[in-house]
């Protein structure tokens, strides 16, 4: 019984829509992509490969109970992901129903309970930028790297430009 309580929903690579895709007990369909990201090739005008930005959505309007299995199931494809130590990747919650922080809040506690905190590194940063003169928005972002990422301090760096970028005079 105990193993069961470990384990993760089987997924799926889907080659036609770059996703991995599974189906959870209730029925509820999740798709989670790593979509390559040039923000950092923008940012410092050079090429910046292994950028990825991490996608989860869940394709079901349903409202889907706790389910512990859910979060197993994205940190094992976020393990396989950094088996190549080059990668790195940006998680950007997205606000448009108001619960950015909130995922922001789950992704940072499922990252402090996941084994691979040991060798992949995690810092947030909470971006605050001009929509207009007058208004402001918060994107919650985290980024992440494996700690022998060769690239690894001049990732930081970048990183650390996207607030100061984003309000730069156009």
């Amino acid at each position: 019984m105990a193993l069961n309580l470990l384990s993760h929903y089987n997924y799926s690579f889907d080659n036609i829509s770059n996703t991995y895709n599974f189906t959870t007990k209730n029925n509820i369909l999740y798709r989670v992509a790593f979509v390559i990201d040039e923000t950092f090739s923008a940012i410092s005008n050079e090429e910046i490969p292994n950028i990825f930005q991490l996608i989860i959505d869940k394709a079901s309007d349903e409202i889907e109970p706790y389910d512990a299995k859910v979060s197993r199931t994205i940190e094992d494809m976020v393990e396989r992901f950094f088996k190549k130590v080059e990668n790195s990747m940006i998680f950007v919650c997205s606000d448009e129903d108001d619960k950015a922080k909130t995922r922001f809040k789950v992704f940072d506690r499922w990252y402090k309970k996941s084994d691979y905190k040991e060798f992949i590194v995690k810092i947030d940063n909470i971006v605050q930028y001009n929509i207009s003169q007058t208004e402001k928005q918060k994107m919650y972002t985290s980024f992440m790297f494996h700690q022998n990422n060769p690239l690894r301090q001049k990732l930081v760096e970048i990183y650390n430009q996207i607030e100061k970028t984003l309000n730069e005079e156009k």
